[in-house]
């Protein structure tokens, strides 16, 4: 390592140190001002500025829920919300973490299907997270709802979700879900009620199409937690037929599912009016490798801002192994073209912010000797949905290594199936 790269790295090292103790020092000025949480709640309830004190994201997080109530027409609603978080903050931990927060708040916001009094309610668990599942089936369940489905309390935007939840939670029939954005079948319905817990209420809804449509458990996995377990509600039925054909069209290697999608999902970029019609997997799978092996080359520069994400590296001896963001179009397309794949293609998504793409690179005496990996990031999910060596081979067992550290330092999942 140059004198100039030593340099950069202590002055970064020390300007983390010195971010970490402020802090440090402000939680802890906090906590010694603020003895009791409940005392904070009722502060913010108040209008009170705590703002300097929000590095305690709990805080920043009962000030939010309370900011949403903030008009005078909505005083009723906030007295009672205060009311409850003091009651609950007393006798449970679900004031420990801002996700439980989150979790209360929508509980709170859905007030008008609870069938109990939550003043009654006592945990029988010790665990903030295992806590929000037993106070929202006290209020609002009289039949067992799928444990996934429970994940619909934690997120900031799930209104949908909590209504399934009160749905299957009251009794009432699958088929008969309101909002739900894909066409849904009595047989999907059937095993949505079987999703795995380990999938997000997006993905488990994928899942029970897959498995409608006669899919295999696998399949049903890797449709799951591939792009189109994510992706926006629109061209339902042309993806639907797409699953169709992938269905129906017989043993194949599941490795070449995300290469295939990633192709269909191009090609309907490209042509609004592409149709599957007459296709078959083979036929597409063909076009596929063909369009893989052309796609390397992109019109115009583009760029977009970095994701944030820590950065990774790690020397030994005079070689350094690094995780590197690709923040260009034109370092896409030098990646693909070493690679041999189509990274290229991601453009239009690291501008809209959806992805982020990395490349696990290996140096020596400060000149890159090697690509081991490109990685793919959904940022929405914080998960690692694909990681390829070249020509879209799997990793080898030293690139998975340093791709599960990198992701454990960033705090991100990683898509079981890489």
């Amino acid at each position: 390592m140059s004198k100039r790269d030593k340099k950069i790295k202590e002055q970064e090292l020390l300007l983390t140190k010195q971010k970490d103790e402020v802090i440090n020092n402000m939680l802890k000025f906090s906590k010694k001002r603020f003895k009791r949480f409940d005392e904070i709640i009722l502060r913010l309830y108040h209008g009170e500025d705590l703002s300097s004190f929000f590095a305690d994201t709990r805080m920043a997080k009962v000030h939010t829920c309370f900011q949403v109530y903030s008009s005078k027409r909505w005083a009723p609603e906030r007295a009672a919300m205060k009311n409850v978080f003091v009651h609950l903050h007393r006798q449970s931990q679900l004031f420990s973490d801002e996700r439980s927060i989150q979790a209360v708040f929508n509980m709170v916001h859905f007030k008008a299907y609870w069938r109990k009094d939550v003043f009654k309610w006592k945990p029988s668990s010790k665990r903030g997270a295992e806590q929000v599942n037993e106070l929202a089936f006290y209020l609002f369940c009289q039949y067992p709802v799928p444990t996934f489905l429970y994940k619909a309390f934690f997120e900031n935007s799930n209104t949908p979700f909590i209504n399934w939840f009160i749905h299957i939670g009251t009794g009432r029939r699958i088929k008969e879900l309101i909002n739900v954005p894909i066409p849904f079948t009595q047989k999907m319905a059937h095993y949505f009620l079987q999703v795995p817990d380990k999938f997000t209420i997006a993905e488990a809804l994928r899942w029970a199409q897959v498995k409608g449509l006669n899919g295999s458990d696998m399949l049903a996995e890797r449709v799951a937690y591939s792009w189109i377990g994510t992706k926006d509600y629109c061209d339902e039925d042309f993806w639907e037929a797409f699953i169709r054909i992938v269905v129906n069209g017989g043993m194949f290697d599941h490795d070449q599912l995300t290469q295939l999608i990633d192709f269909v999902r191009e090609m309907k970029n490209e042509n609004r009016d592409y149709i599957l019609k007459g296709r078959t997997l083979q036929s597409l799978l063909r076009q596929s490798d063909e369009w893989h092996e052309r796609s390397a080359v992109i019109r115009g520069t583009r760029f977009w801002t970095s994701s944030g994400m820590y950065d990774y590296k790690v020397e030994k001896k005079r070689e350094l192994v690094a995780i590197e963001e690709l923040t260009g179009s034109k370092l896409l397309v030098d990646e693909g073209r070493t690679m041999k794949h189509c990274v290229a293609t991601y453009v239009h998504q690291c501008v809209a912010g959806k992805t982020a793409i990395f490349s696990l690179r290996k140096y020596s005496f400060g000149i890159l000797t090697e690509r081991m990996a490109t990685i793919e990031v959904n940022l929405p999910l914080r998960r690692v949905v694909q990681a390829k060596a070249k020509m879209n081979k799997k990793l080898s067992d030293e690139a998975r290594k340093h791709l599960d550290e990198w992701a454990n330092k960033n705090q991100l999942s990683v898509n079981p199936y890489l």
